[in-house]
């Protein structure tokens, strides 16, 4: 999912109640906040001496495990935070999304979000890990590969 997909998925679900699924079908819940955006610009060069250049836009969650106050999360408030942040520095609409998350039982990670689902009252983000990978054996021609 791209950032301007997300915008446009909470735009038109303002009023349900805002779920993240982990990947171990954990919801995250409790005294849960936004914590920052993050415009991340990737330079980087793989094993095979290929150049990427490419943006991702990275929200990071945070739970405050010592808060017994369960937040209420609905979309039009993570809505509002979210251009609360782009109105001070603009966020990058065509890039990767990630959700940035970890707790004390699970290690911080990067999740994609791989499922949107909308039920009458709610609207859940189903997180994903992206693999490690060898980015030219995912091309698999002769000229790209390297290990």
């Amino acid at each position: 999912m791209n950032t301007s997909t997300l915008l446009t998925t909470l735009e038109t679900n303002k009023n349900r109640n805002l779920n993240f699924q982990l990947p171990d079908g954990t919801h995250i819940g409790g005294d849960l906040h936004i914590t920052e955006i993050k415009n991340q610009d990737i330079d980087s060069v793989d094993c095979g001496g290929n150049v990427h250049s490419f943006k991702e836009t990275v929200i990071q969650l945070w739970v405050n495990e010592h808060s017994t106050r369960e937040a209420d999360w609905t979309v039009g408030k993570a809505l509002s935070i979210i251009q609360k942040i782009d109105a001070s520095r603009p966020i990058e609409v065509d890039s990767d999304l990630y959700i940035e998350y970890g707790d004390t039982a699970h290690s911080a990670a990067k999740y994609k979000v791989h499922l949107v689902e909308e039920s009458a009252d709610e609207l859940t983000l189903g997180l994903s890990i992206n693999p490690t990978a060898c980015k030219p054996n995912l091309q698999a021609t002769e000229t790209t590969l390297c290990c």
